[in-house]
């Protein structure tokens, strides 16, 4: 997974406990893809300062998941799905091979739905509502 998409996914766990201003700078360079300088000029500072607020942030979101885990909890979550999907798709073909438990199988095939509607809510979450105050 290359460095970018890990600080999204931090980003999106844990950039509610950054400032707003670091969360923005962040968001415009992670996820709209902003440039140091497209950022700099629209807070009307110098793109150092907008390097100088992404590491800061950076590490805050590092320090964060370091602390409480919940990106590398997730992956686990998703791994353990993914695992249980291998299996159930290996007792579906053992099953499938011989006729008297094909009745077995079209269950099977029921759980590698479902496995595989799970996978992919962790891979594209529904997006949650804000509240509005």
């Amino acid at each position: 997974m290359s460095k970018n998409l890990d600080m999204c996914r931090l980003l999106d766990l844990y950039g509610c406990l950054l400032t707003e201003k670091q969360f923005d700078i962040m968001d415009f360079y992670y996820n709209d893809d902003l440039s140091l300088g497209e950022i700099a000029d629209h807070y009307e500072i110098s793109r150092q300062g907008v390097h100088d607020a992404i590491k800061r942030g950076d590490e805050a979101l590092t320090e964060y998941e370091e602390r409480l885990g919940l990106l590398k909890a997730e992956q686990e979550r998703r791994d353990e799905i993914a695992g249980f999907r291998e299996l159930a798709l290996a007792a579906f073909n053992e099953c499938n091979a011989h006729r008297s438990f094909r009745n077995v199988a079209e269950k099977i095939v029921v759980l590698l739905e479902t496995f595989d509607e799970k996978l992919e809510e962790y891979e594209n979450p529904a997006p949650t509502e804000e509240k509005q105050d």
